[in-house]
């Protein structure tokens, strides 16, 4: 198999992975959902968000290619907010937990589910002490290829069951259009590497460990958010905000 027919083939089994088509995110986009189920939601996703750019710092200097970090440039600029920490993804992930009602810094005294920690600690592993190629799957296809599915799942959650604007929600509108683009150039540098055999089934290897991994985040989400009524000091508080979703 070729490098272009390589990378369709694994970005078709991508899109029906467990973790794309997840219930969680089935039933997220489409049912009813309280201010506090989307807070929960949004304090154990966060937790992912703050340390994805260190998944691509321990990469980079680990790929063989001279040019790879011209090729993540444009990555690394859109995580870090184009020159701006104002507009970094943390940043804007912060806004929207802001709009739910949660008091400032909250984000920072929650307990990460045990599913959380995984993902952060075996995506760490995967992208520092295992296999360029494996990492390079991970975080490409594993994460910036599969996101745009995932989050328009969330997104029509969100829009059904809160009144927050665009530009509160933004940060996951931003990653359905910029990952795609990510995705691309993730793909350019993959290409090269995918010739034979052995460096498709090691890519391939590296993105499905990452995509069981979001998984089993997913999984957490669905016990903790759906299953048992969620107490309100999982949530930080509100704030003394408006009540943007349905009570």
């Amino acid at each position: 198999m070729n490098a272009t027919s390589f990378i369709a083939s694994l970005e078709a089994d991508i899109l029906q992975h467990p973790a794309v088509q997840h219930p969680f995110l089935k039933r997220f986009a489409t049912g009813p959902l309280t201010r506090r189920q989307i807070q929960v939601f949004g304090l154990q996703h966060y937790q992912l968000v703050r340390v994805f750019v260190n998944y691509m710092t321990n990469l980079l200097p680990k790929i063989p290619d001279p040019d790879a970090a011209t090729l993540f440039r444009v990555v690394f600029d859109d995580e870090f907010g184009q020159h701006t920490i104002f507009r970094s993804h943390p940043a804007l992930y912060r806004n929207f937990l802001k709009a739910l009602g949660l008091e400032e810094g909250s984000w920072g005294r929650v307990a990460p589910l045990p599913e959380v920690a995984a993902f952060i600690e075996n995506h760490m592993a995967l992208t520092r002490d295992g296999d360029f190629l494996s990492g390079l799957g991970a975080v490409g296809p594993g994460h910036e290829f599969s996101i745009p599915a995932m989050f328009t799942d969330l997104v029509a959650g969100i829009r059904r069951n809160t009144a927050l604007t665009d530009e509160e929600i933004e940060y996951f509108t931003l990653h359905i259009v910029e990952d795609k683009e990510h995705a691309v150039v993730f793909n350019k540098l993959i290409s090269r590497h995918v010739q034979d055999e052995a460096g498709q089934t090691t890519l391939r290897a590296g993105a499905m460990r990452s995509l069981a991994f979001r998984k089993s985040f997913w999984d957490g989400l669905m016990r903790v958010v759906f299953e048992p009524p969620v107490p309100q000091q999982a949530c930080g508080g509100t704030g003394g905000k408006r009540n943007p979703a349905s009570p």
